[in-house]
């Protein structure tokens, strides 16, 4: 219903007066992983929300928000958060106020968001639709950024057995990671994008990295499922044993202000 999501009212600012028109095809859910999503996807670095500055009072509307990794600390900072994501059960493990939609269908009043975001999510709308739905809800002079993160352990006689073991068994590839999706915002609607990477390191059981491995996409909703997660354990523990594992990690964020 227009307004509302599964656990609570969107802020009357923000909802619009009428639906808006269907504007892109639907985006994948992450419903059937939510429970590994939640037990093992990594925070996102604190530099990440250092680069967006002062949240204090900022009204954001926060793309592919799941189930609350980057909606918890950006509330955390003060912000107004508006989370949307196309998955219900995702939304339900978050707070409110959620709204369940594509985010690139724009269930908002035009200029109400100081900010857009986008944490591990812009890459699954249509970009052109999407620029054009985030510029509509922004104010004259407001932020779009998206950010993703990647382990970074290239090099690493595991690591390229595991990407070797993925780029045979799945979809994605190694090379997908330094993607410039800084290049996919309009530059007619916004600034020319500024990027910077933030570098940490994860720390986490074997178990843990295991059932992170389950919500990735192309390892989590495969036929091959199983398989793939037993090859991948065997390869992780040859490294690390039982655990714990020390992986670097970098976050990539682009961010552009509404021209």
């Amino acid at each position: 219903m227009e307004g509302s999501g599964p656990d609570g009212p969107v802020p009357p600012s923000a909802r619009v007066s009428r639906p808006p028109p269907l504007l892109s095809a639907p985006v994948p859910s992450f419903d059937p992983v939510v429970d590994a999503y939640e037990a093992a996807r990594p925070a996102y670095p604190d530099g990440v929300f250092d680069l967006l500055g002062p949240l204090s009072g900022l009204r954001v509307l926060e793309g592919g928000a799941g189930t609350g990794l980057a909606t918890r600390p950006l509330r955390a900072r003060g912000a107004e958060v508006v989370a949307v994501d196309i998955g219900e059960q995702m939304l339900r493990r978050n707070r409110p106020p959620c709204v369940v939609a594509d985010a690139a269908r724009g269930p908002f009043r035009g200029g109400w968001a100081d900010l857009v975001c986008f944490g591990q999510a812009w890459h699954w709308l249509d970009h052109t639709i999407a620029s054009a739905e985030m510029a509509r809800a922004l104010r004259d002079g407001g932020r779009w950024a998206a950010w993703w993160s990647h382990p970074r352990a290239d090099g690493e006689p595991w690591a390229e057995a595991y990407w070797s073991l993925i780029e045979s068994m799945t979809g994605a590839h190694r090379s997908q990671r330094d993607t410039n999706w800084g290049a996919t915002i309009d530059t007619a609607l916004f600034t020319e994008p500024v990027f910077a990477a933030v570098p940490w390191v994860r720390e986490m059981s074997i178990d843990t990295w295991l059932t992170h491995e389950r919500s990735l996409s192309y390892v989590g909703l495969s036929p091959d499922r199983d398989r793939i997660l037993d090859r991948i354990e065997a390869i992780i523990r040859d490294a690390f044993g039982d655990g714990p594992a020390r992986v670097p990690y970098e976050t990539w964020i682009w961010t552009a202000r509404k021209r």
